[in-house]
């Protein structure tokens, strides 16, 4: 599927700054959901066409994907969905445990009930998907389900572990958190096998507990568990 060739029928409008945002928040989702899949290439000409607005706004759109390593491009040669190698989750997971440590201490006496909820949802959705992933056949037959139930797991991780960060009041750090987890989210898509799902369910109920009771320590070790968790495909996993 290329994004310039149907992949968006329908029109967007509004002023240009919501434009943008708008297509940016549609090509995220549609990376995440399968329609743009690592590699594709990204017209912006045909997209702008395609979604009945100019190219300027679709141009601020793919900038704010590249910023964040969702969109790699070359000038006068491509714009396409990034290829993340598990090397490079490996190396971002590490970038983003580091980060986790200063947004944990300084919100981690901010964290609203509320929020709490969403994580525990985010949570049971996890495991959910995974009891999903696990009663499927590991055959050609059902790949298509098999991805699905693996973008489910990385939606609920990725919702569950991000919960925290708009809470933090210094926006180089957000900017910096968000750039990490949206590629370590692209690159556990395309990983040859599965990390150990059941640490990870383990990891998730410990960082939750630490959120729950306002112990930054709980949630700092959780976060160091998972920097230690094997990535498929890497030197380390397959030694």
């Amino acid at each position: 599927m290329n994004a310039s060739n149907g992949t968006f029928a329908s029109t967007i409008t509004g002023p240009r700054p919501t434009v943008g945002d708008a297509i940016y928040d549609m090509l995220m989702e549609a990376v995440f959901d399968g329609r743009l899949a690592p590699g594709e290439r990204i017209n912006d000409i045909s997209l702008a066409n395609e979604l009945g607005v100019s190219r300027t706004p679709v141009r601020e759109a793919l900038q704010k994907l590249r910023s964040v390593g969702i969109v790699e491009s070359e000038p006068n040669r491509f714009t396409r969905i990034a290829a993340v190698t598990p090397e490079q989750v490996r190396d971002r997971l590490v970038v983003w445990t580091a980060l986790m440590e200063p947004l944990i201490r300084e919100v981690v006496g901010d964290i609203s009930k509320s929020i709490l909820r969403g994580m525990g949802q985010q949570h049971k959705k996890f495991a959910q998907a995974v009891s999903n992933l696990q009663g499927i056949e590991p055959d050609d037959a059902h790949l298509e389900s098999r991805m699905r139930e693996a973008r489910e797991i990385a939606e609920a991780n990725f919702k569950f572990f991000t919960a925290i960060t708009p809470l933090s009041a210094n926006k180089e750090l957000v900017r910096a958190l968000e750039t990490e987890q949206h590629v370590i989210r692209l690159g556990s898509l395309s990983l040859p096998n599965w990390i150990d799902l059941a640490a990870l369910s383990l990891i998730q109920e410990s960082f939750l507990s630490g959120a729950t009771d306002g112990d930054g320590d709980v949630m700092s070790g959780s976060i160091r568990r998972l920097s230690l968790l094997a990535i498929p495909g890497t030197d380390a996993q397959q030694g």
